[in-house]
This record gives structure tokens, sequence and C-alpha cells, in this order.
């Protein structure tokens, strides 16, 4: 029996396979890119790093097409379990896959529009033979004609080019978190106080720190025992280092 407001240690798509048909209000996730090389570089705690593997077996496949498929199962299962006008926010790699998901979304979900998260402080280029990439992207599509549930913030907010700085926007150490802020406006602009927000690819628990906040019911899915934990002491509070900085970037 899967319950609400847990993190549970399972595989995506087999996790929204025990969901009933229609049943959560709103999906937030972050799922693998598939551009996994031999070698990434990222900011640990301030500091450029070049690691020598990839982030983790999540975040590789033995083929495009692999790939491919995997996603189309998760966005059959995604348009399963929300409701009629239930939204889903994806995020893409900003060129290599954005294109693809956005096409086998309009498959059967509403294409409502692109959100962009721009990097104030992106990553110098080493080779200086091609532009810096200073954003992310994120698909914002809805089950249905039209959204459901909409609550129009401010002509500030609802803008789909959110700013943010990867130093300051990072609460763990997780390789991949998303700034919790950013993942609080898409959850109180599509949910209301009460309704279930799921996150099929949880990570370090960012989604389900960000329904708690503001008076949602979660649910996730995570493979990454590690994740699992790290999420989980997150919502019990046991992170001084988030609960410091999610009232800074909140």
């Amino acid at each position: 029996m899967i319950a609400h407001n847990r993190i549970y240690l399972k595989d995506a798509v087999e996790g929204m396979r025990s969901l009933p048909d229609a049943s959560v209000d709103l999906i937030v996730t972050d799922p693998p890119y598939g551009i996994a090389s031999s070698s990434r570089t990222t900011i640990r705690e301030g500091k450029i790093v070049t690691t020598k593997k990839a982030f983790g077996m999540w975040d590789t496949f033995p083929h495009p097409l692999n790939y491919d498929a995997f996603i189309i199962q998760v966005l059959c299962e995604c348009y399963r379990v929300l409701k009629p006008g239930g939204a889903l926010y994806m995020f893409t790699a900003s060129e290599q896959n954005a294109y693809f998901i956005r096409k086998a979304a309009q498959r059967g979900f509403t294409f409502r529009r692109v959100l962009c998260m721009q990097k104030k402080n992106p990553l110098p280029s080493f080779s200086k033979s091609n532009w810096r990439s200073s954003f992310d992207l994120c698909m914002y599509v809805v089950k249905g004609p039209r959204a459901r549930t909409f609550n129009f913030i401010s002509q500030h907010d609802c803008i789909n080019v959110f700013r943010y700085a990867i130093r300051q926007a990072k609460l763990t150490t997780h390789p991949t978190e998303k700034p919790l802020a950013f993942i609080k406006r898409l959850i109180e602009v599509s949910s209301n106080p009460g309704e279930l927000v799921l996150d099929p690819f949880m990570g370090s628990g960012t989604t389900a720190a960000a329904a708690k906040a503001l008076g949602r019911n979660y649910l996730g899915f995570e493979t990454h025992r590690d994740y699992v934990q790290m999420a989980r002491k997150r919502l019990k509070g046991g992170a001084v280092r988030d609960t410091q900085r999610s009232k800074a970037t909140a």
C-alpha cells in the first residue's frame, strides 16, 4: 500500500504503476537526461571539480533508444496517474533531449510552455571552443485541453525565466539538485493546499520539501538508497544546512 508523504526506494515506472488512475494533482520531476559521459565537470562546495565517472548508473543507458523508450514509459505513467487538468513539469537537458521529450509529451499531453532556469554563474568554458551553457529547461504540459489549477501569483513571478546562482541554490550534495525556490513556485502555481504532488525521481527531496512547506501532500520514488536517506533526513529537519538556506531562497 502506497501512502502519502513518503519517499520509497523504488523505480519510477514501477512506483507509478502501483498508483491508481487519476490519483495525483501535480507532478514535478527531474529525470535522468541520458547524456552521461566518461567525465563530468560540476561545482561541489563552491569549487569546480572534474570527475572521472558519470553521476551514477541512474544517468547511464546502453543506447539512446533505450533512453527514449524509458522516457516514453515515464510519460505514459505520468499521464495515467494525473487527474484531468493536472500539470506535469519535467526538466530536460537544455539541448540534447528537450525536443524529443516535448514531442513525446505532446502525443497525449497539451503543451503549455517551456520554462528556463538561467544560471547567473555558469561553469566556465575550459576548452574555449563553444558557447557556455547557462540554462536548464523545464517542460510544462497538462493532461487535457487546459490546466485545472493555475494560481497566477503576479506579473513579476509568473514569467518563464528563473534566474539563480548555482552555489546559493544548492542545499545538499546531490549533483543535480534543483533550486528550492523555483520548485516552490511551480507547486504554488499549479496545485492547492492539501493536494498531492508526485516526484517519481525524488533525488535529494527538493520537491517533497517544497510541497511540505506549502501545505501539500507529497509522494516520491527514488532508486538510489543514499539519496532516499538524504531526502528523509532533510524532511525531518536533520540537515542544518538545508534549514538555514531554505529560508534564504524561499
